[in-house]
């Protein structure tokens, strides 16, 4: 039966604020047992809506389940195993016993600026407003001009799946801020239920012939309204925030892009 330590939105619930534990009823029924572990040699992060972690100096507390694989398949799914969060077999302290179990490992792209949580622990983290800092992207004349395209198009194609399987895809005003791009929608939209069981996403620019695509991870991101409120304003006229909209942001995870003899097909892993 497989083990997963987990360090966050997927723990137990122990009568903090809700959005602590958000995904943790995804898997709770399939959960067997459950005890407290340490990962050490790794630092915890705070991506603001959830945390990761990153090889270093530090140990990470949290907690192992055994689960079965249909379960590990799901959480596979809310961490975005393989294109995303990387599920990697570690040893985990529990009670001073070395056991072996599955830990999800953060991308790159989400570690830049990002503050490390001292103590290790999700539950015991400084709490605050936390917009997300810069995106960091290759040094790329032409992925700086695909930016561009993003920043100046009217409006994009967003495509996300229902919890049954189903692609669901709505033209959406958008604005980027810090190579994100940032959606406002109703919060009882399909599209805020859709990412809350699968955060992988898809924006795409409405120009067939002049094509960018946008393969991302999406989650809320109430802590940057305040930022990007100004953006959407300034570009169509209208500050989502008096509305009470919920705010999407998307990381870029794969960026591709052509446009007929002009610009060659390119694509950039992030």
């Amino acid at each position: 039966m497989p083990r997963l330590f987990v360090y966050g939105t997927l723990r137990t619930p122990v009568g903090g604020p809700a959005e602590d534990t958000a995904y943790h009823d995804q898997i709770a029924a399939s959960i067997t047992s459950a005890t407290r572990g340490v990962l050490a040699n790794a630092e915890l992060f705070d991506f603001g809506a959830y945390p990761g972690i990153a090889p270093g100096a530090g140990t990470v507390q949290g907690e192992v389940f055994e689960i079965d694989d249909a379960v590990l398949a799901r959480a596979d799914e809310i961490e975005g195993h393989p294109d995303f969060y990387e599920r990697r077999l570690e040893t985990i302290d529990v009670d001073g016993s070395p056991i072996e179990a599955w830990v999800y490992w953060a991308p790159a792209s989400l570690l830049s600026n990002r503050p490390v949580i001292d103590s290790g622990d999700w539950f015991d983290r400084v709490r605050g407003p936390k917009a997300a800092p810069p995106l960091e992207l290759p040094d790329d004349v032409d992925l700086t001009s695909v930016i561009e395209q993003i920043r100046s198009a009217e409006f994009s194609w967003f495509a996300s799946c229902t919890s049954d399987g189903r692609a669901h895809s709505v033209p959406m005003w958008h604005v980027e801020h810090g190579n994100r791009i940032y959606l406002a929608t109703p919060t009882s939209s399909v599209k805020v239920r859709n990412i809350k069981t699968n955060p992988g996403v898809v924006v795409t620019l409405p120009d067939p012939m002049d094509v960018v695509i946008v393969d991302g991870w999406a989650t809320q991101a109430p802590d940057s309204l305040a930022t990007v409120a100004p953006i959407f304003e300034k570009k169509y006229g209208w500050d989502p925030s008096p509305d009470a909209q919920a705010l999407i942001e998307v990381t870029p995870l794969v960026i591709r892009a052509w446009s007929g003899d002009a610009r060659a097909p390119k694509r950039w892993s992030l």
